[in-house]
């Protein structure tokens, strides 16, 4: 943190702002936890579990919107957007699900993952009842 968030004064890491005298250990504390599930965060990603890695991601930014957090925010969601192409073209739907929970968990709802939703529901349905008549 550089500057107080109610006077905006200069800081060092002084527990206390020197021209306002706000306890700075909760924003402080703040920082360290976001830092702390960034961390979390890349390390699942690493580890392929990329589900974790949303859920760490989401967790850093509620504690303080930095940068590098919304960042890599921005890479989760276009990696989970090429997750979610390949698994369609695999028709891997129960796959296509699981990502596009992660998508709303990242983006909220929004009128594209609503109709992706349909469009794995449909595919679904159509691969299951093409199984259905061949058998």
């Amino acid at each position: 943190m550089q500057r107080c968030p109610l006077c905006s004064a200069r800081l060092s890491e002084a527990p206390v702002c020197p021209r306002c005298g706000t306890e700075l250990h909760r924003v402080l504390r703040s920082g360290r936890l976001a830092k702390a599930w960034l961390s979390v965060s890349l390390q699942t990603l690493h580890a392929g579990r990329a589900d974790v890695a949303v859920l760490a991601i989401r967790r850093s930014l509620s504690f303080k919107q930095t940068p590098e957090a919304k960042l890599l925010k921005g890479f989760l969601i276009r990696r989970q957007y090429r997750a979610l192409y390949q698994s369609l073209g695999q028709q891997n739907w129960r796959e296509a699900r699981g990502i596009l929970d992660g998508l709303r968990a990242l983006q909220g709802d929004s009128e594209t993952l609503l109709r992706f939703a349909e469009l794995v529901g449909y595919l679904s349905f159509q691969s299951n009842e093409n199984r259905t008549s061949e058998e």
